[in-house]
């Protein structure tokens, strides 16, 4: 029996893609979906293994949707601006810009070696003007309307990242990525965003979503609204 050469078939194909944007999107063309995965962080030298196991699902999904008639949208995009690629351009030693752009140029070359059908024309990178522009149009907008705002607060600190961590990085009292680091609650001054505004409004409108009922509890949770028993007191609600 003759060996199949499937790197010999996955580079011819790659390549009649690629020639013919076969997966480049053109607008007002039947029923529409968009399909959008996580991006990846360009703090390390390429992908890792979780990254092939999440965006081939993601391929997986658009191409089905594809096949059922649909005209998916399916980008990419990098999460450039952030402190996971600040930190391993200074533990690189380089330019964070030349040590970003880099790392995307890599990270562009595996995921066309895995066949995932981006459509490569939207491909957007959160370290560029043109993205970013946007955030600060959206902060000022919000500082407009009273919606965000400066105090001092308790934050989790990583000695190690030198920065504020997320609730769901700290992981048993130590850093997510220092994992023989403790992490420390400093006093910092810091922006404020009001979502308790808009708290009602999230909580009626998940029972609208068609999500796994888990997701929807992962967000009713996050959101974390509750009541006390004075409120069930002056409101006469019985528990």
């Amino acid at each position: 029996m003759a060996e199949i050469d499937f790197s010999k078939i996955e580079k011819k194909w790659q390549k009649a893609w690629e020639e013919k944007k076969a997966f480049q999107v053109k607008e007002g063309k039947g029923k529409k979906y968009y399909c959008l995965e996580m991006f990846p962080y360009p703090s390390g030298s390429g992908l890792h293994m979780g990254h092939a196991f999440n965006y081939t699902i993601g391929d997986i999904y658009a191409r089905f949707m594809r096949m059922k008639g649909f005209n998916v949208l399916y980008p990419m995009g990098y999460d450039s601006f952030g402190l996971p690629a600040e930190n391993a351009a200074i533990k690189a030693a380089a330019h964070p810009k030349k040590f970003t752009e880099s790392a995307i140029a890599n990270f562009i070359s595996q995921q066309k070696s895995l066949g995932l059908s981006y459509d490569w024309s939207r491909m957007l990178k959160t370290s560029e003007p043109e993205y970013y522009k946007w955030n600060q149009f959206f902060f000022l907008k919000f500082l407009e309307k009273g919606l965000v705002y400066r105090k001092k607060s308790g934050v989790n600190w990583c000695s190690k990242c030198d920065s504020v961590l997320a609730n769901e990085q700290v992981h048993n009292g130590k850093c997510w990525r220092h994992t023989d680091t403790d992490v420390e609650i400093k006093q910092l001054e810091q922006w404020f965003i009001k979502t308790t505004e808009y708290a009602d409004e999230l909580l009626e409108d998940i029972i609208k979503l068609d999500w796994p009922e888990k997701i929807k509890t992962m967000q009713k949770n996050w959101i974390g609204k509750s009541f006390g028993r004075r409120f069930f007191e002056k409101n006469k609600i019985n528990k």
